[in-house]
């Protein structure tokens, strides 16, 4: 699991709460915006889910649930989803959310 440290960025005019491990104002050519200069370990759910607190909680809530993958976790449902402990509706919105806006999903 990731230490919960957290650092104040200005991204795309809003500030925002990221890991200590990304750098987030730092994007390199090629990078995607949401991963820009990160060198987080969380793993591929950090990645996908986002590098905040919320897609931090929300990748670590997984993890105990079980889902370990972005495959595992692109099988489930909304409603899978919520029938998972510690994740609500919001929670599984933005798992979806942060699956469908990732490449080839």
């Amino acid at each position: 699991m990731v230490p919960l440290s957290w650092a104040r960025r200005l991204r795309d005019g809003q500030v925002i709460d990221v890991c200590s491990a990304c750098r987030v104002g730092g994007k390199g050519p090629g990078t995607p915006d949401r991963e820009a200069g990160c060198s987080c370990e969380g793993g591929e759910l950090f990645d996908v889910l986002g590098h905040d607190r919320f897609g931090h909680r929300l990748a670590n809530t997984l993890l105990r649930a079980g889902v370990d993958s972005v495959e595992r976790l692109s099988s489930l449902s909304a409603r899978q989803l919520r029938d998972l402990e510690g994740i609500g509706a919001e929670s599984a919105r933005r798992a979806l959310s942060c699956l469908r806006s990732e490449p080839g999903g």
